[in-house]
């Protein structure tokens, strides 16, 4: 089966329009507003700034009023919160379409230790590739992250590790890895210009654009897992492609 990349934001998008999706942004909008608050903690004593006593808005956002080491470990701790969503919200996503993961208990119960550390190793190992293809040309960038838009769904769904994970996408989106870039494209590129108009707007305070971001971003990620849950259910079942021209050899008949 041949997917569009229109086809699959639309779906996508619907399957996010939805009490599980409204709770998987909700969860996104929290992890991403302690990560980055984190974050900026840790910028901010990189920089040789004092911290403040209180969480408050420094010069990179919105800081916690922890030491940088405590910081590192709250961000460490989120994004493991944020790999445990990813798994229960790919799943509940996928549940209108496979029956198996309509039962909640179900969700959050089947592998789901091993399932979220397997999603963290992918997240931080995509984050770091998507970056490199990114600063070398755009392109690079965008093909890796439409190949890695399956990872999610596999791993959250089947009881795979990461390395298997990587090589059943690899072969179900053979032959559709330009609509899946696509499709990868349709979602980044409208984010990406929000948050960079916001980081060049002189009218925006660092507070406002620190919500913004956190708020842009959990609908970027909510939205991802939509279109993976989509293109898993048209290509998760698929077999593995066949190079152009090969055709299988079929037993001749005798006349």
């Amino acid at each position: 089966m041949s997917v569009h990349a229109r086809t699959l934001v639309v779906s996508g998008v619907r399957r996010v329009t939805s009490p599980a999706g409204a709770a998987l942004f909700v969860t996104f909008v929290l992890a991403l507003a302690a990560f980055n608050a984190a974050v900026n903690t840790l910028l901010t004593a990189a920089a040789g700034t004092p911290l403040p006593a209180g969480a408050t808005v420094a010069e990179y956002g919105v800081v916690l009023p922890v030491s940088p080491a405590v910081a590192g470990l709250f961000a460490l701790v989120t994004l493991l919160v944020g790999s445990f969503a990813v798994v229960v919200g790919s799943r509940r996503l996928l549940g209108r379409s496979a029956s198996r993961w309509a039962d909640p208990v179900e969700c959050l119960t089947h592998r789901v230790v091993p399932a979220t550390f397997a999603v963290f190793v992918v997240s931080v190992a995509a984050a770091v590739a998507v970056a490199v293809g990114t600063v070398l040309l755009v392109v690079p960038g965008v093909v890796v992250a439409g190949h890695l838009l399956l990872v999610p769904s596999v791993l959250a769904a089947e009881d795979v590790g990461v390395l298997a994970a990587l090589r059943r996408s690899w072969q179900r989106a053979a032959g559709d890895r330009l609509e899946l870039a696509t499709a990868a494209l349709a979602l980044v590129v409208p984010a990406a210009l929000v948050a960079v108009g916001a980081s060049f707007s002189y009218v925006l305070s660092p507070g406002v654009e620190f919500g913004l971001g956190v708020v842009v971003g959990a609908a970027l990620l909510a939205a991802w897992l939509g279109v993976a849950a989509e293109a898993y259910h048209q290509l998760g079942s698929s077999p593995a492609r066949q190079p152009t021209g090969s055709r299988s050899r079929r037993p001749s008949r005798a006349l």
